[in-house]
């Protein structure tokens, strides 16, 4: 166990997105999940293609549940070439825990 820390685990980064996406249009959706903190819409790479987007959940759980149910799945835009990417986000470095589910 231990205390609840806030750290990466619970926000998911969020890839493949229009470039005419809105803060709330994604907010909306992860909001079906669980209790959404922030959302952050940066540009994608190269530049000029996609948007990403970092979600922040106040639950872990909530951002398990994202993942699971939109990534590779889940389009914003019905003419969309490929669905989003939704993953957990990466901490710098740092030792992940070994063992899967």
């Amino acid at each position: 166990g231990g205390g609840a820390r806030e750290g990466d685990e619970s926000k998911v980064f969020v890839g493949q997105l229009p470039m005419d996406i809105r803060e709330d249009e994604v907010r909306t959706i992860f909001a079906t999940y669980g209790q959404v903190t922030d959302v952050k819409i940066i540009d994608g790479k190269p530049v000029g293609s996609q948007k990403c987007a970092f979600v922040g959940y106040e639950a872990e759980e909530g951002a398990r549940v994202a993942i699971q149910v939109l990534h590779d799945v889940y389009r914003f835009r019905t003419d969309s070439p490929k669905p989003i990417r939704v993953e957990f986000c990466k901490g710098k470095g740092g030792s992940r825990d070994a063992g899967g589910g």
